[in-house]
């Protein structure tokens, strides 16, 4: 599997495990607080996986422009990210389920922003390369 390939499926489960994590917004049930906590474990840990196969590719490339991007965004999905889940530990979800919406929300338009991004740049690299 190519390296292009190997941050490719991971993005994919960097998807799917924030889409998991998006869901917990609409439920209701006793045992949200407890997935929460091990969705955000799977989410960080996945975040860090793409960052470890993505930053030595981006190393790689001769456009310094596209590496500072991809740091960019990175950047800013995991700070969203972070800012979310320590302003909304799982214990306070239901203290206001509309600013934890939005505030979800925020986490997820910086994730589909990276997301669109990579895939938009991994084509580009590999065109070129």
């Amino acid at each position: 599997m190519s390296e292009h390939q190997q941050i490719a499926r991971e993005l994919q489960t960097l998807e799917r495990v924030h889409s998991q994590l998006a869901t917990i917004a609409t439920r209701t049930d006793d045992r949200r607080r407890h997935d929460l906590i091990e969705l955000r474990r799977q989410f960080s840990q996945q975040m860090a996986e793409v960052g470890r196969l993505a930053e030595p590719l981006f190393a790689s490339v001769p456009d310094p422009g596209l590496q500072q991007t991809y740091r960019s965004h990175f950047s800013r999905m995991r700070s969203m990210a972070a800012a979310h889940q320590a302003n909304w530990p799982a214990v306070r979800i239901d203290e206001s389920i509309g600013q934890y919406r939005r505030s979800a929300q925020a986490v997820t338009e910086a994730h589909r922003e990276f997301i669109a991004w990579m895939r938009q740049a991994l084509a580009q690299i590999e065109r070129s390369g």
